[in-house]
């Protein structure tokens, strides 16, 4: 008796999702370069022939992780964010509290995203290319969130919207990793709420009492 088309298809999309899973283990354990189709087949218990039949090489595997990254967390954080009614600040408290429920359930994707992105960066490689794509992407997005922020007179005028997007991205690269790196010795709420007060007053117009507190001092 033949088996289902269905579940021939889902079968073949198990497949995939436990090659990608053991595929981003490996990268973020060995790095891009040194972890070989060989390793990537064992670990999932299949033949570098039967792994052929899934994906065409290592760098196609590369894509689909940053596919994944782009789509699952980037666009669904735009998408979350748009969705905002209210205006700047309202829109960051979405963007903080997104990006902290990813990275929760999802910290493996963004931190392969960022130890990638350390790899291949300055390589000069194709997929360098998709990289800098994706932060492009997400730096426009967040500059654009500054400016209406800069608009509505809740942030500093003299904030530069793209190198404060850029500072942002750094910010949550390095969160991210530092979260992976001490998920059982930190409370993870109270890291991203401490972050989110960092980056966030870090932009807003100061107090006129703060200002002239400060000039006293000088």
């Amino acid at each position: 008796m033949k088996r289902l088309p269905s579940i021939q298809n889902s079968q073949t999309e198990e497949t995939k999702i436990r090659i990608l899973n053991q595929a981003k283990r490996l990268f973020l354990e060995k790095g891009y370069h040194a972890a070989s189709i060989d390793d990537i087949s064992q670990a999932v218990g299949l033949t570098k022939g039967a792994l052929y039949c899934h994906f065409k090489n290592k760098e196609d595997l590369l894509r689909k992780i940053l596919e994944e990254f782009e789509k699952d967390f980037l666009e669904g954080l735009i998408h979350s964010v748009e969705e905002v009614k209210g205006g700047a600040l309202e829109k960051f408290e979405k963007l903080f509290r997104y990006s902290s429920a990813f990275g929760y359930y999802h910290r493996e994707v963004c931190v392969t995203f960022s130890s990638l992105s350390a790899e291949l960066v300055g390589t000069h490689s194709k997929i360098e290319g998709e990289i800098r794509r994706i932060y492009s992407k997400y730096q426009k997005f967040l500059s654009t969130l500054i400016l209406q922020g800069k608009k509505e007179k809740i942030f500093r005028k003299e904030v530069d919207v793209n190198l404060a997007a850029l500072t942002i991205i750094a910010f949550h690269d390095g969160i991210l990793l530092k979260w992976f790196m001490n998920q059982n010795k930190i409370d993870g709420e109270a890291f991203v709420k401490e972050s989110q007060r960092i980056i966030v007053n870090g932009l807003k117009v100061r107090p006129v009492e703060e200002k002239a507190k400060e000039t006293e001092q000088a």
